[in-house]
This record gives C-alpha cells, structure tokens and sequence, in this order.
C-alpha cells in the first residue's frame, strides 16, 4: 500500500513538473508573441505616420498646382483682355 501511495505520488509530482513545464513555456511563446505584436504594431505605427505625411505633401501640392492654375488663368485672361483693348484702338486708329 506505501509503495502505491509512493508511486502515485511520485507521478503526480511528475504530471504536477510536467504541467509546470507546460505552462512555463507557453508563457515564454505568449510572451515572445506579444513583443512581436508590439514590434509590428509600431511598425505599422511608422507606416502610418508616413503616409499620413506624403498624403499631407501631396495636398500641399495640389494645392500649390491648383494655385498656380488660378494664376496662369488669370494671366491669360489679362493677356487676351489686353489683346483686344490694342486691337480696339487699333481698329480705331486705322478708321479714323
């Protein structure tokens, strides 16, 4: 009966390091997982705030095209507004 109760003791002892065993290394590979969830998500974190700077870049410079679209409209209009008023007083000149 002492060897049984010896016996089973000593494979529950052994279950009991087993299980620990276990345990110790699914936290190691919880832990690691974890810091390599940290890590990428920091390096979406970068990727992201990249992004987010080219895309304001790239509304700078619409904008700044935009702008210099509005400007060279304007400049033309001038132009084709300063072509007929020279044609008026030329037409003018030449009928009197």
């Amino acid at each position: 009966m002492r060897s049984i109760s010896l016996a089973l003791a000593s494979v529950l002892f052994l279950l009991g390091c087993a299980s620990t065993g276990r345990v110790d290394s699914l936290e190691k590979r919880v832990t690691a997982l974890e810091e390599r969830s940290n890590a990428q998500e920091a390096r979406l974190d970068g990727f992201e705030s990249k992004v987010s700077d080219a895309a304001a870049t790239a509304e700078r410079a619409a904008n700044s095209a935009s702008a210099a679209e509005a400007q060279a409209r304007a400049a033309a209009q001038s132009a084709d507004d300063a072509a007929r008023k020279a044609d008026a007083i030329f037409r003018k000149s030449v009928s009197k």
